[in-house]
């Protein structure tokens, strides 16, 4: 039952766009008690992005917010009823990193994480690993790296796919174009 009602919550978070990032039109950052000034998006923070959540065409997720921490503290955090905290980490270049702790914990650096989201609101692309680029990636892109193993989504408007690991569930979003414009990894099934 806790797990339909954080999943219920997660969709009704993103379907209203709470966990997307900003763009350049829109500076709105998530309002709450814990807000926090923009973080700088350099060198470090993507090489560290690269080495916390993706692996040789696998995906890792950590256990905890202290290890996305590393990269740089987090700029907002909103306690959701009765399914843990929505942590959110603001670049300064309009990409966001968000996580989704797991029900029960306490907000901070040691909340478990059970869903991480990728997301960027910048005109141009954004690496985030060798073969994953926000904003440039295609569907049939990703298809050649992640040969037979891309599974679509039955019942969505937009394309949206998703990889099954030993471990976790990588969803990817895509806009009507095809071109890839989120990335979620999580330690269970989005699609139900």
């Amino acid at each position: 039952m806790k797990k339909i009602i954080f999943i219920s919550t997660l969709l009704i978070v993103l379907s209203t766009g709470k966990l997307f990032s900003q763009n350049k039109y829109s500076r709105e950052i998530t309002a709450n008690k814990h807000k926090k000034k923009n973080l700088t998006f350099g060198p470090k923070s993507a090489a560290k992005i690269k080495d916390l959540f993706f692996s040789n065409k696998e995906f890792k997720l950590p256990q905890k917010i202290r290890s996305i921490n590393s990269i740089a503290n987090y700029t907002g955090v909103k306690p959701i009823d009765g399914s843990g905290s929505t942590y959110i980490w603001d670049f300064t270049n309009g990409f966001q990193l968000s996580a989704i702790s797991e029900g029960g914990g306490i907000t901070g650096s040691n909340d478990k994480i059970s869903l991480v989201s990728f997301n960027y609101g910048g005109v141009n692309s954004l690496e985030l690993s060798n073969s994953i680029i926000l904003h440039k990636s295609t569907i049939s892109s990703l298809e050649k790296v992640y040969t037979k193993r891309l599974i679509k989504f039955k019942n969505t408007k937009l394309p949206t796919y998703k990889i099954i690991s030993d471990k976790f569930y990588a969803t990817f979003y895509f806009n009507e174009k095809n071109i890839l414009i989120s990335l979620t990894i999580s330690n269970y099934d989005l699609e139900f």
